[in-house]
């Protein structure tokens, strides 16, 4: 039996859609007739006429890529748009092949196997020479399905700043056949039942100078399944809470509760051509997404504000992308060093964080939810204190104005926080400050809390840690005064804002 991850994934694929009991019935009618389905999705291209328009709607198409002519390599196509036409060649060539010897050996490359690569090796006599992977032919064929298929999570996940990379990836769990053909099920019925038309949709840009118009990539290229993040960095946190929205479907609800109990205990491969790296989700976050909540934690983790760089923008995109990377790898591992990441870019939080928040200190740090629901209404009132006295200082001003103003003040309360040699210094330096600023005092609500952390019984790095989570978090009210009205909108709705430039 096939045992690499790469490989196996295909052979799940064709058992399930050909509905084969075994690898040994595979035959070379099937792969063929699965390459064939890749390769008509091997690239996207624009439908029509897209000259004096704003929106260009995609479809799937045979053609080999070509950026210049706007046919971009699809997502699902785990290649690069320079290296594309090798994986093309051939599996045009097994596709127009009447038959083969699928137990005949086989050197795979790159093209065929993204994680593949040369190796050096010596010869009898002695000699150094560059040698490729052996394999059989099955195993090759095997590889071009993977490589192609649209019916596996894919992305093109963008890093790095100036010049900034983009690389086809897909996402794959290490399970067994039986659960991997449960997987691929529930995907294709993803795909079918919530796949949104508009992710092949993309913008239209004009050249001031020419007047030329130029189709950008459309929105698939942030995921091919429902939901897909506007950051790559959480491409896969997304994913589970795709499968976990599918919970809530009678018709394929057991289906789902299945596959995320499968993926408690496996790893995931992101693979993109030349590299794979490996990643697995904590129970906890898996739990999340079985409840229908890991979706909005995801989305609302778009609307974050870092202190220092205002919202989102073109003109701060790397820190955004950095802040993106750490707060994926908190979600998926959702332990305290990778929580301690994440606690260490300053943000201001949108309310729907608070589940996570609640979900990390009772479950991981394992403190009391009276405590944590009491440290929570001191964080409330300390995020509401800094709102007041933002407003106050700023007065009708809103955006930009207003969340300098209101960072400002969060940075002097957490500062507090941070500078407390003692939970009792804690809560008097804090409260104090916050007391000054607003002319309140701290709610009747907070008082376990207060107590515990005075007392010593509380350990101050967890006050600590709960007092400036949760500061962060945007009151209610603040959401109802609609002061920043545009981190307000519902992201089912909003349009996709990413620029994935012709390259």
């Amino acid at each position: 039996m096939t045992t690499h991850v790469y490989l196996k994934y295909a052979i799940a694929l064709l058992m399930e859609e050909y509905g084969l009991q075994t690898e040994q019935d595979i035959t070379f009618k099937e792969i063929k007739e699965e390459l064939e389905k890749g390769l008509n999705a091997f690239s996207v291209k624009p439908i029509g006429d897209y000259c004096g328009q704003t929106k260009v709607s995609y479809g799937f198409t045979k053609e080999k890529n070509n950026a210049k002519k706007y046919i971009f390599l699809a997502p699902n196509t785990i290649a690069s748009e320079m290296k594309a036409s090798n994986l093309y060649n051939v599996v045009c060539k097994i596709c127009s092949e009447e038959n083969v010897d699928l137990l005949a050996a086989h050197d795979i490359s790159q093209s065929e196997v993204p994680i593949s690569g040369e190796f050096n090796r010596f010869t009898d006599n002695g000699t150094i020479q560059r040698g490729q992977s052996k394999a059989t032919v099955f195993d090759q064929c095997l590889a071009l399905i993977t490589t192609t298929t649209v019916l596996k999570p894919s992305l093109q996940y963008k890093s790095g700043a100036g010049k900034i990379s983009m690389d086809n990836t897909c996402l794959i769990p290490d399970l067994d056949i039986s659960d991997l053909r449960d997987f691929i099920r529930l995907f294709k019925r993803i795909r079918i039942q919530k796949l949104d038309s508009s992710l092949m949709v993309g913008k239209v840009e004009c050249e001031e100078k020419t007047l030329k118009y130029i189709p950008k990539r459309p929105n698939i290229f942030r995921g091919n399944f429902p939901n897909a993040p506007h950051s790559s960095a959480l491409g896969s946190v997304a994913l589970l809470g795709a499968i976990g929205e599918m919970t809530k479907e009678k018709d394929v609800s057991e289906l789902a509760v299945r596959v995320l109990e499968s993926l408690k205990e496996c790893n995931f491969y992101a693979i993109k051509y030349g590299d794979a790296s490996v990643f697995s989700f904590n129970h906890s976050i898996i739990r999340l997404a079985e409840r229908g909540k890991l979706r909005r934690i995801v989305d609302s983790l778009y609307y974050v504000v870092l202190y220092k760089e205002g919202r989102r923008s073109t003109n701060n995109a790397f820190e955004y992308q950095k802040f993106d990377l750490f707060a994926s790898r908190f979600l998926q591992m959702f332990k305290r060093p990778t929580f301690k990441d994440f606690l260490a870019f300053r943000a201001e939080y949108p309310y729907d964080i608070e589940l996570l928040l609640n979900t990390y200190f009772c479950d991981m740090e394992k403190i009391d939810k009276e405590i944590v629901t009491s440290a929570k209404e001191l964080g409330k009132w300390l995020n509401y204190v800094a709102y007041r006295s933002a407003k106050k200082e700023v007065g009708t001003s809103s955006g930009d104005v207003f969340i300098k103003a209101k960072a400002k003040i969060l940075i002097e309360l957490e500062s507090s926080v941070f500078s407390a040699k003692s939970g009792d210094a804690l809560i008097a330096y804090t409260i104090t400050r916050a007391g000054r600023l607003s002319g309140f005092d701290a709610p009747t609500e907070a008082s376990l809390f207060m107590e515990k952390a005075a007392s010593g019984e509380l350990l101050l790095e967890q006050a600590k840690n709960l007092l400036i989570a949760f500061s962060r978090l945007k009151s209610k009210i603040e959401e109802a005064d609609k002061v920043t009205s545009s981190d307000n909108q519902s992201i089912e709705n909003e349009e996709m804002t990413e620029d994935y430039s012709n390259i």
